[in-house]
This record gives C-alpha cells, structure tokens and sequence, in this order.
C-alpha cells in the first residue's frame, strides 16, 4: 500500500514500548487471530473458526487497486493453480532502466502483464493468517524481502513487483538517480463503485507522494475534498488552509476506476513543462461501505514523437474517508497493510490504544510502536494519534481515518512523512 520511500528502507527506530506492553498487544492479537491459550485456559469445546479469506480464489475475480509508485493496476491469483498476474492498466514507472518510455502500462505485445508462481505464508504467528497470506514468487527484487499478498474478504493489500529507476535527464532537467524498489506498496478491491452519485461528499485525505525527479523528494497529503456528483471537486490543503481545484473533473472508467487529468502535484512547479500528471480514484466496496483509494500517475517524455516533453512525474497513494465522526470501540481490530518504509505492518486496535507491529515478529520490541488515540476529532473522521510512551510533545503525532474495514495512517516523523494504509484482519 507505499508512496514511499523508494530506496531500501531504513532501520527501524528503536522502540521504547516495554517488553511487558508489547507482550500484552502480541498476545491480544495472537488470541483475537485464533491463537494464544495456555495449560490452565478452561477446557471448552472447540468453535469454529471463521475464515479471515475465501477459501479459494481463480482469476475470475479481479483486484482493482492503486500502487505507492502511482500505477493502477489489477491483480490476480489462483490458489488451486498457484499463480499469480498483475496487469498494469497505466503507469509512469519506465518498463526500462536509463529510459521513461514506454512505461509498465504499454501494452504492446502484453508486456503491461506480469506472471509468476504463488507460496502459501507460513511465517505469520496462527494457520489462520498464513492461510490467507501469499508470496509472489519472483516479483521482488530482492530476495531477502518478497513481496507478499493478505487477501481478505473483497480486499487484497500487501506487495506488487518492484522497479530499478534511472534516468539521465532531459534538456538539463529531469535526471533520476538510479535507484531500486523491492516491490511497490498496493491495495485492491474485488468491487469498485464509479456511480459519482454514490461516491459524491467531504472527504478527509491523506496520502504519501514522491518526486524522482526531484532526488525522490518526498512530500505529505494532509487535505479535505468536496466532490460533487458531476465529477467536479475542490482540495483544501490542510497545512495551508488553502482551497483550489486541482485537476480536471473525475471521470468513470471502464476498468473500474475515476480519473482526473491535469491533476496538480503536491509539489509545484513540475520539473519541467507543464501539469501532465493524472488522479486515479478507485473506490473499493467494503462492508457496505466505500473505501476511496487515490493514487497519482506520473508523467515524463523525453520525445517530441510521444507527446509534449515533461517531467512531472510525482506519484504516490492515498486513502481518503467520509468527513463524518468515528465512534470509539467501533474500529477495534487488527489490520495488515505495508508501510512507507516497505515494512509489513499490523496494528491492534483496542479503543483509545494501538500498537503497530511487525506481522512476522510480533514480540520483537524493537520493531513495535505504541499509540493512544484521541477521539475528540476537532475535524470529523480524524482521529489524532501521538506515542503512547513519549512524553507530551516530544514525538510525532499522526492522523488516522477509517472506512469499510480499512484505515489510512499519515505520520510527521523528523525523517519526513510517514503512511500507511491497513485493511481490517479481523
């Protein structure tokens, strides 16, 4: 799910949360994931454990979704078969190192498809999970960081394959450092809504964006939108409490997206030429409720043949969730997403508390982050977090929004911005 950081990630942060704490939190997920248990716990019968996944899946259904480097894209697997298929459906990621054209989403000869062999997880903490877990064989880069999938009930978050980018620039502008991403962040529903009558209201946003061009400068989304039901739309920056219309009006598509042209970038001017750049909005159907995911696709042409040239080429992901209050106690759970750092990542949810850990060692302390979480949303549908064992002031605090079994996180962190988006486990 990153607008990331786009280099190898870096270390995590050592945790202050006690060893006590976090054994507590472990714990509570393990139990609520169907594990945990011990020598004294009552001899009750057993109950049955509802699966957190279907129970198989085939390419009849497609995951429509958004990437962190700005790619829309549909992804596939087949349990029985063990495969797996992505096919970008529009993209600014260079389908080769040195070049910007053509781009992963060309489909000359079907080369906007990629293919590879599926494995079943076994390296979360209950059967319950890794059943619905997967790593896409040969999609990263990186051998020591495979890409992996969670699947859920209409939702399908975790890690699609990655990119070497490099670029030598264009009339003096536009190089990009050559630079490697394992995999690339993303999030995909079974069900997409592109009714703008539904779809129209305010929305809280946040999101994480990235500049190649700009030595992979990174930059926040802090924003509210109003959309309207005939595609029209305004952002209000939350930083500068300035309001503008920012791109074209949304668009239905046939691949089950909105999109957007001309759609302004967080950071202004481009590199070079004018505002190419285009907003997907894909809105997942979840749990009778809409979930909009909005990404940002690039553009960069060093050739008169293919159009203007033009380097503005920021794209990143975002989630945005209706301006409407969220009600303590009635986000509980856990949820499993991928972080701007590339990390796997579950937050347990429990009222005014949560803590963020890592999915494959969730008693490792060093790898967990404890929050406390303020209700009292001064902006309906935002919920504040700050670091449940820092002292007052002294260390980030963040923005939380929830929709449909889903949460975007956006953090101000020294180092720059930091996102995440989670899809509810259970």
């Amino acid at each position: 799910m990153q607008p990331h950081r786009m280099i190898l990630p870096r270390a995590s942060r050592p945790s202050t949360v006690p060893a006590r704490a976090l054994a507590v939190a472990a714990t509570a997920m393990l139990a609520a994931c169907g594990g945990g248990g011990g020598d004294d716990a009552p001899s009750t019968p057993a109950a049955v454990q509802t699966r957190l996944c279907p129970a198989s899946l085939d390419y009849s259904t497609t995951f429509t979704g958004g990437t962190g480097s700005g790619e829309l894209v549909k992804v596939q697997i087949d349990t029985t078969k063990k495969t797996w298929q992505v096919t970008f459906l529009d993209s600014s990621v260079p389908r080769q190192t040195g070049t910007v054209q053509p781009t992963r989403s060309d489909p000359t000869n079907g080369q906007n498809v990629m293919r590879g062999t599926l494995k079943a997880e076994t390296g979360l903490p209950t059967e319950k999970l890794n059943q619905c877990a997967f790593e896409l064989s040969g999609a990263s880069l990186d051998p020591n960081r495979p890409a992996k999938l969670f699947v859920g009930e209409g939702v399908v978050g975790g890690t699609i394959p990655g990119a070497r980018i490099q670029f030598n620039g264009v009339l003096g502008a536009g190089a990009v450092p050559d630079t490697t991403f394992p995999y690339f962040q993303f999030i995909g529903f079974a069900q997409t809504e592109t009714d703008l009558s539904k779809i129209a209201g305010q929305y809280n946003g946040t999101g994480f964006h990235e500049v190649p061009s700009k030595q992979f400068k990174t930059v926040a989304q802090d924003y509210r939108m109003a959309l309207a039901a005939d595609g029209s739309f305004t952002v209000c920056d939350n930083a500068t409490n300035t309001c503008e219309r920012k791109g074209n009006n949304f668009v239905p598509q046939a691949n089950g997206a909105l999109l957007s042209t001309n759609y302004k970038a967080e950071s202004q001017p481009p590199t070079l030429g004018n505002t190419l750049g285009k907003a997907y909005l894909i809105v997942g159907k979840l749990r009778g409720q809409l979930v909009p995911v909005m990404i940002r696709v690039g553009y960069a042409n060093d050739s008169l043949a293919n159009g203007p040239l033009g380097a503005d080429d920021e794209i990143g992901i975002g989630m945005m969730a209706p301006a409407v209050a969220v009600t303590e106690g009635t986000v509980n759970g856990e949820y499993v997403g991928v972080d701007s750092n590339f990390n796997y990542r579950v937050t347990a949810l429990v009222g005014a508390a949560a803590t963020m850990m890592d999915p494959f060692r969730p008693s490792d302390a060093s790898l967990a982050i404890p929050y406390r979480l303020d209700y009292l949303q001064q902006v309906p549908g935002v919920v504040r977090t700050s670091r449940r064992e820092a002292p007052a002031g002294s260390a980030p605090t963040g923005k939380l929004m929830f929709t449909g079994g889903v949460f975007g996180f956006l953090e101000q962190r020294d180092s720059g911005p930091y996102f995440t988006v989670g899809a509810f486990v259970q």
